[in-house]
């Protein structure tokens, strides 16, 4: 059985802190570069472990400075002021011996119901596949796809705090 925990981290060990930037680096699609930093800095962590204290699956509640998010959402060329979305729903990462049983789905949802009073913004992969999720959840896409740099298109998700959604149906 798969359980969740979501915590500040400064609540997590060092070596969980660790586990959360390696699952991130191994697969997810971030740049390494100051990572472990930008981890210790978010405001809440999301873990996915088997009953074994396998790490299987992480996500994360952010808050990066306005300068990253000015850089994204003109790279959409999204018509919407960044610092009107101070939150981040990102490193969202399953084990590949655990994809396909809908823990992605799970991470989401479990961390935007800690986001619900909050504008939240995400980047994904510009596929049909994200797309479903993210409308799934309440966002919607913001201007335009853009490249990441890793040979695929991000795409720009908004979603506004209030908003009804289906909560992962």
């Amino acid at each position: 059985m798969v359980t969740s925990s979501i915590l500040s981290p400064l609540d997590c060990s060092p070596q969980a802190l660790a586990d959360f930037e390696n699952l991130v680096t191994k697969y997810g699609t971030v740049d390494p570069e100051g990572l472990a930093q930008r981890i210790r800095d978010a405001p809440r962590l999301l873990f996915l472990r088997e009953s074994n204290g396998q790490l299987v699956g992480v996500g994360a509640l952010k808050r990066p400075q306005l300068s990253y998010r000015s850089r994204v959402f003109a790279k959409a060329r999204a018509t919407t002021p960044p610092d009107e979305y101070r939150v981040e729903l990102g490193w969202v990462a399953v084990a590949k011996s655990h994809q396909g049983r809908g823990l992605s789905r799970r991470i989401i949802g479990e961390l935007i119901i800690l986001a619900e009073n909050e504008n939240v913004f995400a980047t994904t992969r510009a596929d049909a596949r994200a797309m479903r999720f993210a409308a799934d959840y309440g966002f919607k896409s913001a201007g335009k796809p853009y490249p990441s740099g890793h040979g695929y298109d991000l795409v720009l998700y908004l979603r506004n705090a209030g908003e009804k959604h289906l909560e992962g149906r």
